[in-house]
């Protein structure tokens, strides 16, 4: 039954308030799935202490954006269901058990981003969240960041690969020799691979020749694959070794699957409060993206008040922004004027900014201060019903009479054009009827109107403020101005005289028009012509004061946007400064370890690894500094490697060296400065030289285009090659993955490549990819 009530209330908010289309749009900044279902399921609700709470997250989620803080969710995905599985004993695969380390490193961020008394309640959920230290550790040393078991899990494991390595090579010999033997009884010089078995494709009067097994023939007929009794005992081995690694695997994840069921409780916690704080990081994304604010939800009066609000479905550079209030003395706010004059954008704006402040969401205004409502009633469209069999003002009529019954002090009501659909005095009257009756009850209404007697009740009664929207009478267009105590025309001769009706006619029906009016309609509508002449004064000094302030928050903005430029280059700063003090310790290690190794015998060898160690102590921002004296057309060699050329470029910390004929990307902190040799003219002379001496192990394509860096991968390919290099590096960087999926799918392609594959942690990980060429 409530999840009944919950599905009608909303299907009456979309079709009053368009109010899931606004949470679609504010569903886009979240980080996963979770969050989008928790915004997309949300409903006004009418505990007060929870919507504060939730709009509390919220404003703190904009200071923290505001400031600069950076809130990095990338692993966040929805682990209900493993973890459900793990609690029924049900073994997850290994894409599952990556899947809860990618949460808990979400979690971890988290944690790590919210830790300040600044922002105390998002600290305080943060911090209360279980990180699973011990469970994270236990995953990520037995499964890759790919989701597949490590063959190093377990030594088990790691003997188990080994062996099936050691096999195949054998299997691979014997293959090699058999088909060097047999060559002239073949179909074809080659071996291939049936249900996991090496064969053979032999001619068909030669397919008994060789033993072993028959394992099919060809769709010609004529050749058949078997398997040589030479090949048996090995292809026995790999399948059983194989058939033990998955075993195995399949223990692993086994004993994980265990390990994530003791956490299953902080698991479930961890989503929920991760989620709770997603949303408020989503809501505050939208609110600074559109330019919103926090509501504040008062239970002393029932004055309302929206500063600068507008609708977040209108186009930004078309919607007019305006400003609605209601003092406690006015329970209704009546609006009036032309049709599609923007009466209507007027009511969904000041509902949907009712229902979203009470579903803790941001509305898009400069200010909001609203009642807190504890219920709310919509009466917008057509609501004919069929299956009923009521027409549209006998539909209209019950949502009224329902509205009636139920509301209260503490009810919103939105109303549009109320008594609409009958003859028009009966209509009208009972639309005052209807005012007085919800007025008397002290609930407040939003409503609009084109009848003059609803509208003179209106000006004459104290709980109502009668207002329009502006329409400009020579353009027939409206302007979506919102005109506080001015009642709008509805401009029904303008508009017909536009289109062509006789003259004769619209003499005749203004004449008929004023002597119908009373005298004091005549007056009022003299001083509300008056009213409406000072109104545009005041728009236009506002204009004034609203360009005085766009103009300081651009330059707020742009402040900000500075500052957090510097704030990224001194992080990567400091970033390139580690690293270059990591390998210096690295350096330092090997030096060291070659010392200890060394016999006290070799003195001279030990001054000169002193002497390498004296020379990796000289400060590291010395050397950053002289890394940007180079420039383009300097002569250089480059550390670790027999070679040396130009720099025909430099960008960031990196140059473009011509060496050998080739250019290299190289770092600035592996160039040193020498002096360019002397080329002697000299007799050529018979030489041969091991061509991988001077040719490039690595491939560093960062900082590269796709295109220019795909065009450098083949180059390089080609000329390994051409050099007889077997193994090499590609590195790319993870960034956005645009360049290491290009490299994946180039590689694919090259007919030289015999396999690739991701670098393991200690070579750059995902951030490069290890290729082995034929």
């Amino acid at each position: 039954m409530e999840c009944f009530m919950k599905r009608n209330f909303r299907d009456e908010l979309n079709q009053a308030i368009d109010f899931s289309s606004v949470l679609t749009q504010i569903c886009a900044f979240s980080s996963f799935s979770c969050s989008k279902e928790k915004i997309l399921n949300a409903l006004p609700q009418f505990n007060k202490l929870e919507i504060q709470e939730q709009l509390n997250y919220a404003k703190e989620a904009i200071q923290f954006e505001q400031k600069g803080g950076l809130l990095n969710l990338s692993g966040a995905n929805d682990i209900s269901l493993p973890v459900s599985k793990a609690e029924k004993q049900m073994p997850l695969t290994s894409k599952e058990l990556i899947s809860i380390y990618h949460f808990l490193t979400a979690v971890k961020q988290a944690k790590q981003s919210l830790n300040s008394s600044e922002f105390i309640e998002l600290t305080n959920l943060a911090q209360s969240m279980d990180g699973c230290t011990r469970l994270m550790d236990s995953i990520i040393s037995k499964i890759d960041l790919t989701g597949s078991v490590k063959e190093d899990a377990t030594p088990a494991l790691k003997s188990m690969h080994k062996a099936l390595v050691d096999t195949r090579l054998a299997l691979q010999s014997k293959s090699r020799q058999f088909l060097k033997k047999n060559s002239s009884k073949l179909m074809e010089n080659m071996t291939t691979t049936v249900s996991g078995r090496v064969v053979v494709l032999v001619r068909a009067q030669d397919k008994n020749a060789f033993g072993g097994m028959i394992h099919g023939q060809s769709s010609s007929g004529l050749a058949y694959y078997v398997e040589p009794s030479s090949f048996v005992a090995d292809n026995n081995e790999i399948s059983s070794l194989v058939i033990r690694i998955e075993e195995e695997k399949k223990r692993i994840c086994k004993e994980l699957s265990m390990q994530v069921k003791k956490h299953a409780l902080a698991l479930t916690s961890a989503l929920e409060t991760l989620t709770i704080i997603d949303v408020a990081f989503t809501k505050a994304k939208w609110a600074i993206r559109y330019d919103g604010c926090i509501p504040s939800l008062q239970s002393r009066d029932h004055s309302l008040y929206l500063e600068h609000a507008k609708h977040p479905l209108i186009d930004e550079k078309k919607v007019v922004c305006n400003t609605y209030e209601l003092n406690d003395q006015q329970a209704c706010l009546m609006i009036s004027g032309p049709n599609m004059g923007g009466k209507t954008v007027t009511l969904k704006t000041i509902g949907l900014f009712v229902a979203l402040a009470h579903a803790a969401f941001p509305v898009l205004c400069h200010k909001a201060i609203l009642p807190f409502y504890q219920s709310m009633y919509f009466d917008i469209g057509d609501h004919q019903s069929i299956e009923n069999n009521l027409s549209t003002f006998s539909s209209h009529i019950s949502r009224l009479s329902h509205i009636c019954q139920k509301s209260d002090e503490n009810s919103f009501i939105l109303l549009d054009e109320i008594g609409n659909g009958t003859d028009p005095l009966e209509g009208a009257s009972l639309a005052v009827a209807i005012l007085e009756y919800l007025i008397s009850k002290k609930s407040t209404i939003i409503t609009s109107t084109h009848y003059s007697q609803v509208k003179t009740y209106g000006k004459a009664n104290e709980h109502v403020l009668v207002s329009s929207v502006e329409f400009d009478p020579e353009t027939l267009k409206p302007t979506y101005k919102y005109i506080p105590g001015v009642s709008g025309a509805s401009y029904a001769f303008h508009i017909a005289r536009e289109y062509h009706l006789e003259e004769s006619i619209l003499k005749r029906a203004d004449f008929l028009k004023n002597e119908n009016e009373k005298q004091t309609e005549k007056e009022l509508e003299k001083l509300e012509k008056l009213q409406n002449d000072v109104l545009k004064q005041k728009e236009r000094f506002n204009a004034l004061i609203e360009d005085a302030h766009r103009v300081q928050k651009e330059a707020y903005e742009k402040e900000k946007e500075i500052e957090k430029r510097k704030a990224e280059l001194d992080a990567s700063y400091q970033e390139q400064l580690n690293e270059m003090l990591e390998k210096k310790k690295a350096q330092a290690k090997e030096i060291l370890t070659v010392l200890r190794k060394q016999k006290t015998g070799k003195q001279h060898e030990q001054i000169e690894k002193m002497h390498e160690l004296d020379l990796l102590s000289e400060n590291v921002v010395e050397e950053e500094q002289e890394k940007k004296e180079f420039k383009v057309g300097d002569y250089v060699k480059i550390s670790g490697l027999n070679s040396h050329g130009e720099i025909v470029d430099i960008r960031r910390n990196e140059a473009t060296v011509l060496t050998n004929g080739m250019k290299m990307k190289v770092k600035l902190s592996k160039l040193e400065p020498m002096h360019k040799p002397q080329i002697k003219k000299t007799t050529y002379k018979a030489h041969v030289e091991s061509v991988s001496s001077r040719f490039p192990l690595e491939l560093n394509l960062i900082g590269m285009r796709v295109e220019e860096g795909i065009a450098a991968l083949d180059k390089y390919l080609d000329q390994a090659v051409v050099k007889h290099i077997k193994q090499v590096r590609i590195i790319h960087g993870m960034g956005t993955g645009a360049l290491r999926t290009a490299v994946w799918k180039d590689l694919k392609k090259q007919p030289n490549v015999s396999k690739f594959t991701s670098a393991g942690p200690s070579e750059g990980g995902l951030g490069a990819t290890i290729v082995i060429l034929k």
